[in-house]
């Protein structure tokens, strides 16, 4: 089972809520995955969802505000075949009133049913509203690419992070973006051939979103993952930053030794003043000794400046050396 489809039977799960809460969530169930056809003077209904918790939500949703049963019919996904999809079909009065009641259609100035684009401010006047609207669009179109796979116990995450929500026309997915705005959750809106996107790409922030709508156990393991990806980060922040110490070190142990070679072959280690002889002794006594290291076996001690200032001086001698020479 998926990360998207765990979080949303998680969600699915949870008891109802007021009268206007219930309304808010069938809503936008209703708008994100059920299908209307005009047929003649009314509308037909079709809602499908692939997950089991969503099918029964949406059942009771429809008891709870309008004392009715419902049936979802099971039957094969044509393009996915492995999947079962639950579909909800009516075109009877119950399709209207659930329409009218969700404020999805109404009529026009000739008497005629149009379908409103956008979300209506009866459904959503206050916050607990706006939460459930939220969540009913969580169950009925959003998606998450998020793969969290067990590999010798500790998490790992494969790609980015993304999770989206699937719109129909751009007044919708707009008045949708606000709606999340109120909660300091700011999408981002994208077109994708006939469909508008409004999707996050940033792990807190989609934390911050489930965490909304309720999905606890998968902000807990999203929270997780991101402590994982923290202390892999700074461990391998730290693994770099050693690598580079030790490239530098040697990068500058061999110009050194470089020096010291150029200046024995020239005038010899033994014409230099004294203080560079011993270090030149040193160096190449231990080559891939770092300053650190070379402090402790000086004698008498030197500071890792006054061993610097000394290794500039024979490597000045060393360059004066090859100009000479060349």
């Amino acid at each position: 089972m998926s990360f998207s489809v765990k979080a949303k039977a998680e969600v699915a799960q949870q008891p109802l809520g007021s009268t206007f809460e219930n309304l808010a969530q069938l809503s936008a169930l209703t708008k994100t995955c059920g299908q209307l056809e005009k047929g003649g003077d009314s509308y037909k209904l079709k809602i499908s969802t692939e997950i089991t918790q969503v099918a029964e939500k949406y059942a009771q949703l429809i008891k709870s505000l309008f004392n009715e049963e419902i049936e979802f019919n099971l039957s094969k996904d044509n393009i996915r075949k492995e999947s079962i999809r639950y579909t909800f079909f009516n075109q009877d009065k119950l399709a209207t009133k659930i329409l009218t009641n969700c404020y999805l259609i109404r009529k026009n100035t000739f008497g005629q049913w149009e379908k409103i684009n956008g979300i209506s401010k009866f459904i959503v006047n206050d916050e607990q509203t706006q939460r459930a609207y939220i969540k009913g669009a969580f169950l009925g179109c959003a998606s998450a690419n998020i793969t969290i796979d067990e590999i010798d116990s500790v998490k790992k995450h494969r790609g980015g992070y993304h999770l989206e929500f699937v719109f129909d026309n751009e007044t919708y997915a707009k008045d949708f973006l606000h709606i999340a705005s109120e909660f300091n959750i700011n999408l981002k809106m994208a077109v994708r051939k006939y469909n508008v996107i409004c999707y996050l790409k940033e792990i807190e922030t989609i934390s911050d979103l489930l965490a909304l709508v309720g999905a606890s156990n998968a902000v807990l393991v999203l929270q997780n993952e991101l402590a994982i990806r923290q202390v892999r980060n700074n461990l391998n922040r730290q693994l770099n930053c050693a690598c580079a110490n030790i490239s530098k070190s040697v990068d500058a142990s061999m110009r050194q030794l470089d020096a010291i070679s150029c200046i024995n072959t020239t005038i010899g280690i033994e014409n230099l003043p004294e203080h560079l002889q011993d270090l030149c002794l040193l160096r190449l006594a231990n080559p891939e000794a770092s300053f650190d290291e070379l402090v402790k076996l000086t004698d008498p001690p030197l500071t890792k400046s006054g061993i610097n200032h000394r290794f500039r001086k024979l490597i000045k001698i060393a360059q004066k050396l090859k100009d000479e020479e060349s």
